[in-house]
């Protein structure tokens, strides 16, 4: 089974990022929701600059580590923060974007 083929043409959108909040790998739901390449980037870069102060606060929570996962519903998404490690230590976070068919 090809796994890394499998999530890149996932109908969800997966997204994973570094412990710096820059993008290092993006399936085709992700590149297509922004419309253009999405790796390298700085999360914060992806919202409008009168959100990022709330952007990072929320981001330095899982940096802290006093947030592990979130959840939340948006325009028609359901959308998932989890943070992961490396050998125990803060390495970034996965988002998954899931569409409300209804």
């Amino acid at each position: 089974m090809n796994f890394k083929k499998a999530f890149y043409e996932s109908s969800a959108g997966l997204l994973v990022t570094d412990a710096n909040f820059k993008v290092i790998w993006a399936n085709r739901f992700e590149e297509e929701f922004y419309k253009k390449t999405v790796i390298g980037l700085d999360v914060l870069d992806c919202h409008r600059p009168e959100n990022r102060e709330k952007i990072r606060d929320f981001l330095t929570k899982f940096q802290a580590g006093e947030m592990k996962e979130f959840t939340k519903t948006a325009v028609g998404m359901l959308i998932t923060y989890s943070s992961y490690t490396v050998n125990g230590e803060f390495a970034g976070l996965v988002r998954t974007r899931i569409r409300l068919v209804k």
